[in-house]
């Protein structure tokens, strides 16, 4: 590993950044000082001639950042956001947008939105004969980074409901599909929503994913919230997920104006991209839309969860307007850098 920041550290002293040596050194003294090691210091530029030694010194390292967030988000209150029951539940209940939930499959509690036993194969079938949906999407109860996320088109043929992936020819009966995709122990169950049809200004970035803002939003000492930094989240081509952990890219929002920055991987390579890398749209200077409503759904979201005060909202948004996907109580400091905001400013309210 060391090996290739070292290769790193020469490429960039050979693009005409500082010195290797100096990274070195000052990776040594930043990882004493912060506990942010060189996959960090990488990943946020920090070799770059005009980052300010206090910025570098501005990113808290995974101890100091957990302190914070322990303070802001008591341990016993991030289930609220961290299981997609509760979640939903206060979400449907103080009227926020979301997309439609349809129902939670599990083996023993498994129920749908209208109260009917979702419990097995048939369950889901005779929900989904119920229903005019063209296509669902499932979620793991608990979960991250788009893992074990899932989406099908409904093929409905005379009484029977089958299943087929996006981009996919292959139909899949519900039984064989729900053998591959519903372990309870594993997963704990599996949320059942609408599929949500982005805004096409959005599907301009990736069409098959989903493309989300993350938006951090932190509580102020006289109750109102306010959001503290924006980035796009993008999927690569042919992916059903925007996550960066997933091999999503990620391109930093202006607050003021909702235009886009040139996006990045994320990793260590800290690799740009104003246009996508795989079909070419273009990313960095786009104005995104209902970005001012969607800062606000942020805002409002967060202070309807008792006892959280900091969040990382992902926000969609369709032809009509934004829509709350989730709340993470917990989200990666690395989303600071992504935006190159020092995560020692956003915790001082």
């Amino acid at each position: 590993m060391m090996r290739s920041y070292t290769a790193l550290s020469l490429k960039r002293q050979r693009e005409g950044h500082i010195s290797a040596l100096r990274q070195v050194a000052e990776m040594l003294a930043i990882f004493t000082m912060t506990g942010n090691g060189p996959g960090f210091y990488h990943m946020a530029g920090f070799w770059r001639r005009d980052v300010p030694w206090r910025d570098k010194l501005g990113h808290l390292g995974p101890g100091s950042y957990r302190k914070h967030l322990g303070k802001l988000n008591p341990p016993g209150y991030r289930k609220l956001s961290q299981n997609k029951l509760p979640e939903k539940s206060i979400l449907q209940l103080l009227g926020f947008p979301t997309p439609r939930f349809l129902g939670y499959l599990h083996t023993v509690h498994g129920r749908a939105h209208n109260g009917e036993p979702l419990k097995n194969c048939d369950d889901l079938s005779r929900l989904l004969s119920s229903e005019q949906q063209d296509r669902i999407c499932f979620k793991p109860i608990e979960g991250w980074a788009g893992i074990m996320f899932d989406v099908v088109d409904i093929i409905r043929q005379g009484d029977d409901v089958k299943f087929r992936r996006p981009g996919d020819q292959t139909i899949l009966d519900i039984s064989g599909f729900c053998r591959t995709l519903h372990g309870d122990k594993k997963t704990g169950g599996l949320l059942i929503e609408t599929y949500l049809q982005q805004h096409p200004d959005l599907a301009a970035f990736n069409p098959s994913s989903v493309n989300t803002f993350r938006i951090w939003v932190i509580q102020t000492r006289n109750g109102e919230s306010r959001t503290v930094l924006a980035y796009l989240r993008i999927g690569r081509a042919g992916s059903l997920v925007d996550n960066q952990s997933s091999g999503g890219i990620v391109a930093p929002i202006d607050l003021e104006s909702g235009v886009t920055g040139c996006a990045m991987d994320g990793l260590p390579t800290r690799e740009l991209f104003p246009t996508h890398p795989d079909h070419g749209a273009a990313i960095e200077g786009r104005e995104l839309p209902f970005w001012y409503e969607a800062k606000s759904l942020a805002e409002r979201c967060l202070v309807a969860f008792p006892n959280l005060e900091f969040a990382g909202m992902d926000i969609a948004v369709t032809a009509n307007g934004p829509v709350v996907v989730e709340l993470n109580a917990s989200p990666d400091r690395e989303g600071a850098v992504f935006t190159e905001t020092p995560t020692k400013g956003i915790f001082c309210r």
